[in-house]
């Protein structure tokens, strides 16, 4: 196993935001903006917090920030960016819409994580792929950056490509994403 305090965590922050209208990291939550709150779910388990964003974002939080240096192709940038930046560090990423993810959950892919192999990552009950909310270790670097590098940016598919992982299986209602303001006014119903 990776020990806890060797992980660096990364908060993807960098995405459009499009079907949400405005940037979802600093939307409010408790008093406290998305990315932040997820910053502390991070917290017990990493030994630093970072900010994943594009430049236009850089100047939005007050936890140090990596900048996508790989264009706006979607969260594989943010991922490669990412593991660049802290090169030979195992990151576990969280997505900043995710406000309501367990604890549990983050042990269970930390005790998952073995150190020879490229990561870990979660599926839903319907074997959806959560790309964002996972464990990349080194290893997964080059290989990542050469399908990157071939013209492919589905981080999903990448991930699917991949052998040397572990898979951790989660019913649907785990992982939940804060899209649009009608999921969002649902969340602060429900709180």
């Amino acid at each position: 196993m990776v020990p806890k305090d060797t992980l660096v965590g990364v908060v993807i922050s960098g995405g459009k935001s499009s079907r949400m209208g405005t940037d979802k990291s600093l939307l409010l939550w408790n008093n406290k903006p998305f990315y932040l709150h997820t910053a502390e779910i991070l917290a017990p388990f990493c030994s630093e917090i970072y900010v994943s964003c594009n430049v236009s974002q850089s100047n939005n939080y007050i936890l140090p920030v990596i900048i996508d240096k790989y264009g706006s192709y979607g969260p594989i940038s943010g991922v490669l960016s990412s593991m660049r930046a802290l090169s030979g560090c195992s990151i576990i990423t969280l997505p900043c819409d995710m406000p309501e993810l367990s604890e549990g959950i983050i042990n269970e892919m930390i005790s998952t994580n073995k150190e020879k192999q490229d990561g870990v990552f979660l599926k839903d009950d319907n074997n959806q792929l959560e790309p964002m909310l996972a464990i990349y270790n080194p290893s997964i670097y080059s290989k990542m950056l050469a399908w990157y590098d071939s013209g492919n940016y589905s981080l999903k598919k990448f991930i699917e490509s991949c052998n040397n992982v572990s898979y951790i299986k989660l019913g649907a209602q785990s992982l939940i994403n804060i899209n649009t303001t009608k999921e969002l006014d649902n969340l602060k119903r429900k709180n």
